[in-house]
């Protein structure tokens, strides 16, 4: 065969938004996703008519398309407009994942007979009394649950406090998933990461990509939505027990709640953006509204805005994300110099003793534990940091193929 494609290629609608409706088409290869045109699309159908019949290249390529041309021709479309993954003869990348380590806690297949018995709560008017009686419940709750989370709980309550924290992320991703199963499309399971330093929940909703866009969103929230339930029922039970563990966990889960909602990393709320406004590779294509906002200062070249209408969200997304980044590794700079006084400082007063006598003198003024502490929060900045600038360095590589979505 002159050409040949992946067997395992999927196709089906795109919908971003109601101008690319039936104009664009998804492809994906195991878990490689691509957006293409309807054109290339069909291109592809041909190519793939063409490996499973006996029809020559050129008389599949004419029953799809309806258009003549030659066996080269075609051969040179496909390598222009086919993103070389979906190429037979190349092998296809790993499967990017955003975790330093990952492990699977729960399968898809045992999760699936889960999720389909908590489908029912994504009905529209169940959604609907939920939304009400959260911020019905949790709004009158406010002030009481920041009041006791300024007190703090007990030291005894802490592993409980820790037990009901992980509880809550676990519902947060059963609810990605059964947000999944609402719509019956496959997912992943759920698994346990560490992303930079800190451990994580997350579930593989990589197949969301084949919704919606509203469905898309849906899936998105789910997570969300199902905390809130779980807010309901912490705060209740705090309201009826004055239980002050209760109300410092409804103050905890509403700030990750918020957390997540953070555009600028790929949690629920970066995703919900993409979503909503039809904008796939968020991250990726902040580079080029970067480089048309420093063309449109330094020489004045237009930002054609009727062009590409998705640059009214970018531009001003690019420069915030950008603010943010540059802040946070600013503000982490800053503590790592004060940290590294303080290492250095505390070094310099045990100078000259032997280890021994060093490690006694610390003991004795109670210092050992608080420089210990101090040099676990220098490797923290530094890890950070790392981070905050491959962040801001990563504006200059631009990707294709749609993002990974774990939540």
């Amino acid at each position: 065969m002159p050409i040949q494609l992946h067997s395992n290629i999927q196709i089906s609608p795109f919908i971003s938004s109601g101008k690319h409706e039936n104009s664009q088409f998804l492809i994906q290869c195991e878990h490689i996703n691509y957006v293409v045109s309807a054109s290339v699309k069909t291109l592809i159908e041909s190519l793939i008519s063409y490996q499973n019949s006996n029809k020559s290249l050129v008389e599949s390529y004419f029953t799809t398309t309806q258009r003549n041309a030659s066996e080269a021709d075609i051969i040179a479309l496909a390598k222009q407009y086919i993103p070389k993954e979906l190429f037979a003869n190349v092998e296809l990348p790993p499967q990017r994942n955003p975790f330093i380590f990952s492990v699977t806690l729960l399968p898809e297949r045992l999760l699936s007979h889960v999720s389909a018995l908590l489908t029912p709560l994504f009905n529209k008017w169940f959604c609907l009394i939920i939304m009400i009686a959260f911020i019905g419940i949790h709004g009158s709750l406010l002030t009481q649950v920041n009041q006791s989370a300024a007190l703090g709980i007990p030291i005894g309550a802490i592993p409980t406090f820790i037990l009901a924290m992980l509880l809550s992320y676990f519902i947060h991703e059963l609810g990605h998933i059964s947000a999944c199963q609402r719509y019956n499309c496959p997912h992943g399971g759920i698994g346990f990461g560490i992303y930079l330093v800190f451990p994580v929940f997350y579930a593989d909703v990589s197949k969301a990509w084949r919704l919606s866009q509203t469905q898309r969103a849906v899936v998105d929230l789910g997570g969300l939505y199902f905390q809130s339930i779980l807010i309901i029922a912490v705060d209740c039970y705090a309201y009826f027990t004055a239980s002050q563990l209760a109300y410092v966990l409804s103050w905890t889960i509403t700030l990750t709640m918020l957390h997540t909602l953070n555009p600028f990393f790929k949690f629920d709320g970066y995703w919900l953006l993409s979503d909503l406004s039809g904008i796939t590779n968020l991250h990726d294509k902040m580079r080029t509204a970067l480089v048309r906002v420093k063309n449109r200062i330094f020489h004045r070249t237009p930002l054609n805005f009727n062009q590409d209408r998705a640059l009214y969200l970018l531009i001003p997304y690019s420069i915030l994300a950008t603010m943010f980044f540059i802040y946070v590794a600013t503000f982490l700079s800053q503590k790592l110099w004060q940290t590294g006084q303080d290492i250095t400082l505390a070094f310099s007063q045990i100078q000259g003793n032997s280890l021994f006598e060093s490690f006694t003198l610390m003991l004795e003024q109670d210092a050992l534990f608080p420089l210990l502490k101090t040099i676990m929060w220098a490797i923290l900045f530094v890890l950070l940091l790392s981070f905050y600038l491959k962040r801001i360095k990563n504006l200059l590589i631009q990707g294709d193929n749609l993002e990974t979505r774990h939540k």
